[in-house]
């Protein structure tokens, strides 16, 4: 079929950066930025504390009051603060803080709809199904223009004869629907004598560990200023820990599915998305927050239970040992352990068809786990096989499978870009790979080889980029140049992450404005306004921007503020036992201490 020729506008995006409160900050803005005339009175904030209400319309006051009217807001977040006033900050003191915001002229703007049957199965038919996504309207597709309310483009691929049928009922996934199984017997999570951490404004308090936590509407929650208190002395591990990108782009070339491939955090908003939690989203005993959001009119509201925090039992212990030999031996102790608890930070952002838990996952152990857990429903195509064994099925499902009678799951691809932002005892750092390599041995050995490791530090930004191959083993590790351990080692952290690549040539157009799916890590030394690995604007963005950008100019990685940008994700071969909502899927990113302690720091854990 041959593709319609559809002609838009250029997008244009108005950026703007203000200082909020009164604060002073060095002439180092971007041009065309405005400072607020009428400073709000602060209250004791951190300069990581989300954007208040006051703070969010004192930005679009002064935006409008510089541009107009006519303007709908996309993005209003924090302004990244200067790193180095921000570290400088002590309680009780007025912290720096400005807005960065995103906004559009309000002429065209285009939206793609795609179309669903979501009509009820019960006898009068009058509530729609509860799963919305179940029963495509296949070979629809509208460019509808919102503020003009008219379709710019329509295209019906089965106007003159027979389309993917939609008369079938749909698996509902309300509990009422669903036969259920038997019930288990209860398992209770409580905690009568209260929570084990603190929450001060933004600071976070747990088992030796803090952190400043705050929600952004594009990447959700953020996490600054992360260390570890040691002997009531505040170690630095990490100034700043976030997503900086999404993408999820589909398989299949049909005039009605080449276009998806979502960016659903830089052209959604992974925070714009979160939803409330609630249910079994958390468990009982979690402590929940609220976000401020903020409408595309510019009106800030506060939408309840975007956060919660909980403490969890993973059900294995911290360390544990027993010593047989010393079973039957008096006065001696030889069976030890110790019981986990997991601090979890979570937020759940739900997009179109699909849902995603973002958990932070503190450990007693020293370790962090960016824990990203996907689920929902498949996108799905209607086709006409009823299953495998239709003649028409064997051209149907090249690009995906039958997951339920005329409904393909489309294969597709999830990547998660993060942003961490490495301060190993300090902002001086190194990016070191630990080569596993074999060794032969010579001659006479007793053994005919070993593997040793090879310690190469990385000089910079160009030979930093990292594609993990597992029959080249390595340890990643982000050292102190400063700092050592008792047994002389540098103080470092080791980022732990499985390989994911995307099968296909970066050159398809799909995948021109997601460079960032080159490496599996890419290293960069810190600059201030470098904080999305896909760009600052995603909407219609030009290819090769964000991290192919930002090494552009080969920066020295030597005793450096030094950023690290992973991937991960999976390629999604859907199957039957996604349908008709798929199960979670967890994908991580583990910080592991590496002689960052003398010893186990979970050694003191009482029993």
């Amino acid at each position: 079929m041959e593709l319609p020729t559809i002609t838009t506008k250029p997008i244009v995006i108005i950026t703007a950066l203000l200082l909020l409160a009164g604060c002073a900050e060095p002439s180092s803005q971007a041009p065309g930025q405005n400072e607020a005339s009428e400073p709000i009175a602060p209250a004791e904030r951190s300069p990581w504390h989300s954007l208040t209400s006051d703070e969010i319309t004192e930005a679009v006051n002064a935006l409008r009051a510089s541009v107009g009217e006519d303007i709908r807001f996309n993005r209003i977040s924090l302004l990244e603060p200067i790193k180095s006033d921000a570290l400088a900050w002590e309680r009780g003191a007025t912290a720096a803080r400005g807005a960065d915001e995103v906004a559009d002229p309000i002429n065209d703007r285009l939206v793609r709809l795609d179309c669903f049957d979501i009509r009820g199965q019960g006898a009068l038919g009058i509530l729609p199904s509860s799963s919305a996504f179940a029963r495509p309207i296949e070979g629809l597709s509208v460019l509808f223009d919102i503020e003009a309310m008219e379709v710019k483009d329509f295209i019906d691929s089965f106007a003159d004869g027979e389309a993917p049928p939609t008369d079938f009922e749909v698996l509902e996934l309300s509990e009422e629907a669903i036969e259920s199984r038997a019930s288990l017997s209860r398992v209770e999570i409580s905690q009568p004598e209260g929570t084990n951490f603190t929450i001060t404004g933004s600071e976070v308090n747990w088992q030796h560990w803090q952190f400043h936590l705050r929600f952004d509407p594009r990447q959700g929650t953020i996490l600054n200023r992360v260390g570890y208190l040691e002997d009531e002395a505040f170690r630095s591990i990490a100034y700043e820990i976030a997503m900086s990108e999404m993408f999820v782009p589909y398989q299949d070339p049909d005039p009605h599915w080449f276009y998806r491939a979502y960016f659903d955090m830089g052209e959604f908003g992974f925070g714009n998305m979160a939803t409330e939690l609630k249910g079994s989203d958390c468990p009982a005993n979690a402590v929940y927050q609220d976000a401020v959001f903020v409408s595309g009119e510019g009106e800030p509201f506060t939408a309840p239970n975007r956060i919660c925090i909980f403490e969890a039992d993973p059900g294995y212990p911290v360390w544990r040992h027993h010593e047989g030999l010393f079973d039957d031996v008096p006065g001696i102790a030889p069976h030890q352990s110790r019981p986990s608890t997991h601090l979890v930070v979570r937020m759940v952002a739900t997009i179109g068809n699909y849902d995603y838990f973002q958990d932070y996952v503190f450990q007693q152990d020293g370790r962090l786990r960016i824990r990203l857990i996907s689920t929902g429903i498949d996108a799905a195509k209607g086709v006409f096989s009823a299953d495998i064994t239709d003649p028409r099925a064997a051209s149907e499902v090249v690009t995906g499978t039958l997951i339920a009678p005329y409904r393909l799951g489309v294969n597709h691809d999830h990547f998660f870009s993060y942003r961490i932002d490495f301060d190993i005892d300090g902002p001086a750092n190194q990016f070191v790979r630990h080569k596993l390599e074999a060794v032969a041995q010579p001659a006479g050995a007793p053994r005919r080889g070993i593997w040793q490791v090879n310690r190469q530090s990385v000089a910079n930004e160009q030979l930093a980029q990292t594609v993990i191959n597992v029959d080249r083993p390595a340890l990643l590790t982000f050292e102190s140049a400063a700092q050592t351990n008792a047994m002389g080692y540098p103080t470092s952290y080791q980022l732990m992450y499985p390989n994911i690549r995307p099968l296909v040539t970066l050159d398809d157009v799909t995948y021109q404005r997601a460079e960032f799916l080159k490496n599996n890590l890419w290293v960069t030394r810190y600059q201030r306004d470098e904080l999305f690995s896909s760009g600052m604007v995603v909407n219609q963005s030009a290819a090769a921007q964000g991290l192919p950008q930002y090494i552009s100019n080969n920066d020295a990685l030597d005793s450096a503020d030094l950023v690290a940008w992973p991937m991960i994700g999976f390629h999604h071969v859907p199957m039957a036992e996604d349908w008709p909502v798929m199960p979670s899927k967890v994908d991580e990113i583990v910080l592991k201490p590496r002689n960052f302690f003398d010893r186990n720091p979970a050694l003191d854990v009482p029993n």
